[in-house]
């Protein structure tokens, strides 16, 4: 199932949570945050992966992650729905990341308001509720 142009519900699941409840996983994506990844792929002009398991690939909690999960932290976005750790293809995660903040005045009205700094080879983007007019910037642990 296409939830945008570019991006199925499959890439933003782990393959448990796809199996057990196919495309109505939709619904607990917010859709805030495939819109902004959506954005960058249409601006960066640049393929970006998020999920590939579905292609035979190693990526499966880099969208949605069960609470079980050991991966990332305990109350992470990534549990809720709101948060992507974003590979664009042939840029590094600094240049993303500076990418993001010179277009935060566009981003924010799509419902970006989080990123990560300095994570190592990916973007974490986040929508979470933090009620600045400025891009929280966290840093990657």
């Amino acid at each position: 199932m296409q939830l945008t142009k570019n991006f199925s519900v499959q890439e933003l699941l782990p393959p448990d949570v796809y199996a057990a409840r196919g495309d109505a996983s939709a619904q607990l994506i917010d859709i805030r945050i495939v819109n902004v990844a959506q954005w960058l792929r249409d601006n960066l002009g640049k393929a970006i992966t998020i999920n590939n398991w579905n292609s035979g690939g190693q990526y499966k909690e880099s969208g949605l992650r069960n609470f079980e999960t050991s991966t990332g932290a305990k109350w992470s976005q990534h549990k809720y729905g709101r948060a992507l750790d974003l590979k664009v293809n042939g840029m590094d995660s600094e240049a993303v990341r500076q990418y993001i903040r010179t277009n935060w005045a566009t981003l924010k009205n799509i419902g970006l308001t989080c990123i990560e700094k300095d994570t190592p080879s990916w973007v974490h983007i986040d929508c979470r509720y933090t009620g600045l007019d400025y891009l929280l910037e966290v840093p990657y642990k």
